[in-house]
């Protein structure tokens, strides 16, 4: 059976997080899947809001178009309804995948409603309408800040990030009810089995639901619908576009 090519972007420009999430990633994968695993070419070094995820999309575009012909699949690695998800949909014609969404739609696989444990507070409200966007409303008990940003996750120690995170996890069980916990961020991949035997519920790794998914839909031959909402970007004059943006317009790729 010949291999398939999974490609992992870290929309960040974080090294270290970029190694966290390819340990994630290559550990979740099967035998004969091969998994790359980049880092963002331009913009921040954490993504922490709108902003910073607008920053990202650009760059992100051109590698997913420019490599398109190389991976059978594609997930950007970041806990949000990003905007280069839904774009990278349009733009090419492989699976585009979000560990945002594919561990929601995962969590509401094993359990009625499911919580999401994220870093810092400014997250809170926007996951709150990355819940919505996605249709999940109903489902979702909430979303809570275990006070970590994103950097700390790979500069604090990993026993203070665990225990910040079972704190603000326990606290979303038993008040809100949640039955399946969602690692809200990237940087929390590997961290599941640990808090699963703490909390004696369901934790979804987010990195790994996204290799699984982007799996599932790659032996299954499934890509993304072109007839509604994700066709083809209709041509027309550009100005100002890299030469790899402009070419969508125009109707090419690289």
């Amino acid at each position: 059976m010949t291999h398939k090519k999974i490609l992992v972007i870290n929309p960040n420009t974080s090294a270290d997080m970029t190694a966290t999430i390819a340990a994630a990633a290559q550990a979740a994968a099967q035998c004969d899947t091969h998994v790359d695993v980049i880092t963002n070419t331009a913009g921040p070094r954490s993504i922490e809001g709108f902003f910073d995820e607008v920053l990202s999309t650009a760059s992100l575009l051109e590698i997913l178009i420019r490599e398109e012909h190389n991976y059978d699949a594609f997930i950007i690695a970041c806990f949000s309804a990003h905007p280069a998800v839904i774009a990278g949909k349009e733009a090419i014609s492989k699976p585009v995948i979000g560990i945002f969404e594919s561990s929601c739609l995962l969590a509401c696989l094993l359990g009625s409603r499911f919580g999401i444990v994220t870093t810092s507070a400014r997250w809170e409200p926007l996951l709150d309408e990355g819940v919505r966007q996605i249709g999940l409303e109903s489902r979702c008990a909430g979303v809570i800040s275990s006070g970590l940003s994103v950097l700390d996750l790979d500069e604090k120690s990993a026993q203070e990030v665990e225990d910040m995170l079972l704190q603000a996890s326990r606290k979303i069980v038993q008040e809100k009810g949640a039955e399946v916990l969602c690692l809200g961020c990237a940087g929390m991949a590997g961290l599941s089995e640990k808090l699963t035997c703490q909390l004696h519920i369901p934790v979804v790794d987010p990195v790994a639901s996204a290799v699984k998914m982007a799996e599932a839909l790659v032996y299954q031959n499934l890509t993304t619908s072109k007839t509604g909402a994700y066709r083809p970007v209709d041509p027309r004059e550009t100005i100002g576009l890299s030469p790899v943006l402009a070419g969508v317009y125009e109707g090419r790729s690289c």
